[in-house]
């Protein structure tokens, strides 16, 4: 018979060790969590950064935005530059003796060009276009019909031309083309200009100021440096004051006053204004030279404008019955 050895006997006083029960710690480690007060302090702090980061995120979409508006603007420029500056390079008259310009204006201009059509030059309009506020830049190509332009054998004919198709427009939302912000300028031989001073300069001015709603009949100006025809639009000022009078007699080189039709001014203009005469003469078309083009335009309207100008110079203005 095996006895059993008795175990430790229980010490006075001290009480017996309780044993967890089973699963009460991962109890306890469920139902631990956070606070009321450190929940309110974490909101509070992802609030802040939010507000904070919003306007900054907000700014790189506008940046980004604008940036995107203005290289679509770029290409919209540089394409009307150089569709232009190719045609004018290859201006022409259509007959012999004659003048490669039809009409010349400081925002828009007809002339003929060589562009490889078997009948004779093509007749090229590049002009601003309003429609409904909006302006646009926009180019029409007109073909001779056939058999009307000289030839060798009948030289003394002149190129006759249909109806104008349809334009493309190569320009959205032109900002400029007003009286006051020209889209043309021409250079004549020998340096003068017509339709308003090139790019970058100053061009005529005046030396009397003008005050506003009072009329006048004649604009005392700087020596003109190129003659203003009887008819002529005479483009005072620049911007949302511009204004545009007729010359009611010519003034020649070198003359200090232009005479003009009775006209109010509706600005207070004063010395050193911008005077420029917007349409060049029959006489000045036949001495065009190179024609200055500023094209300005945005990606919407309201937008941030972008500019762009070119230079382009007459390179075969004579009549050759080879492109007749």
């Amino acid at each position: 018979m095996t006895r059993r050895r008795p175990g430790p006997r229980p010490v006075p006083g001290r009480s017996r060790p309780l044993r967890a029960r089973p699963g009460a710690a991962a109890r306890a480690c469920a139902e631990a969590g956070f606070t009321l007060i450190e929940v309110v302090l974490t909101c509070s702090v992802l609030l802040i950064v939010l507000v904070a980061a919003l306007p900054v995120a907000a700014m790189i979409l506008r940046i980004g935005a604008d940036v995107q508006n203005t290289y679509s603007s770029v290409d919209q420029l540089v394409l009307a530059s150089e569709v232009v500056t190719r045609y004018l390079h290859e201006a022409v008259a259509n007959a012999p003796g004659g003048s490669p310009f039809v009409s010349a204006n400081s925002n828009g201009a007809v002339f003929y060009a060589n562009l490889g059509d078997p009948n004779g030059p093509v007749r090229v309009s590049a002009q601003v276009a309003t429609t409904g506020g909006v302006r646009t830049f926009k180019v029409i190509l007109t073909p001779a019909i056939a058999g009307t332009c000289p030839t060798a054998a009948s030289p003394n004919g002149t190129c006759a031309y249909g109806a104008s198709p349809d334009g493309m427009v190569l320009v959205n939302y032109l900002s400029n083309g007003t009286g006051g912000s020209p889209v043309f300028t021409y250079t004549l031989q020998g340096g003068s200009t017509c339709a308003g001073p090139p790019p970058g300069t100053g061009g005529t001015t005046l030396s009397g100021a003008l005050a506003s709603g009072v009329a006048y009949t004649s604009l005392s100006v700087q020596a003109l440096t190129s003659a203003v025809a009887s008819g002529d639009p005479i483009v005072i000022g620049t911007g949302a004051t511009a204004q545009t009078v007729t010359a009611s007699g010519a003034a020649g080189v070198g003359a200090t006053s232009i005479p003009v039709t009775s006209f109010t001014a509706n600005a207070a203009y004063g010395l050193g204004t911008s005077v420029s005469d917007s349409s060049c003469s029959a006489t000045q078309l036949s001495q065009i030279s190179a024609v200055a083009l500023n094209v300005q335009a945005t990606r919407n309207p309201g937008g941030q404008p972008t500019g762009y100008q070119s230079l382009a110079y007459l390179l075969s203005p004579t009549y050759n019955v080879a492109v007749g």
